[in-house]
C-alpha cells in the first residue's frame, strides 16, 4: 500500500476486503482494526460501512463478505437478501440469520491472507491452530 493514490481511505477498505477469502466473512470493524494496524487508520467502522455503500456495485470489490459485528447481516431488504444470498453460495453457513463464527475472520487472519487466498501457515501471521488447540482443552474435545 504505497503511494498517494494507494493511500485513501477508499483504496485501504477495498484492498482488506480483496483479502477476505471466499466463504468467509469480516465485520466492519475488522477491517478498520486492520487498517490500523498496518499504520493507516482510517476511522471506525461506520466509516468502513460508508466507503463500501459509496462503491455502489461500480467496481469488484467482494463487499457482501463485510457484515455487522458477530455476523450480523445489517444491510435492510433486498440488499441485504443479495448479500445473504451470495455469502451462501460461497458457502458461509448461517444460523437464525447470523453468520456461524467459524466463518468470520479477524484482523491476523485477514493480514495473513493475500488477495482472497489463505497463506501457507510458514507466512502467515499467526495460526489458528494454537487458539483451536486451547479451545479443545478447555472443552476437553478431540482434535482429529
Amino acid at each position: 500500500m504505497a503511494g498517494s493514490e494507494d493511500s485513501t481511505p477508499s483504496s485501504i477498505v477495498q484492498k482488506l476486503v480483496h483479502r477476505i477469502p471466499p466463504g468467509r466473512a469480516a465485520s466492519y470493524g475488522t477491517i478498520a482494526r486492520a487498517a490500523l494496524a498496518l499504520g493507516r487508520p482510517i476511522g471506525g467502522a461506520r466509516t468502513v460501512a460508508w466507503i463500501l455503500a459509496s462503491l455502489k456495485g461500480t467496481n469488484d470489490t467482494p463487499w457482501h463478505r463485510v457484515v455487522g459485528a458477530g455476523g450480523v447481516i445489517l444491510l435492510p431488504d433486498r440488499r441485504g437478501a443479495l448479500q445473504i444470498s451470495r455469502l451462501r453460495h460461497e458457502g458461509v453457513r448461517f444460523f437464525k440469520a447470523v453468520i456461524e463464527p467459524r466463518f468470520l475472520i479477524d484482523e491476523s487472519e485477514l493480514l495473513a491472507t493475500r488477495r482472497g487466498r489463505q497463506l501457507r501457515r510458514a507466512e502467515a501471521v499467526s495460526s489458528p491452530q494454537p487458539r483451536r488447540m486451547a479451545e479443545a482443552r478447555r472443552h476437553r474435545i478431540r482434535i482429529a
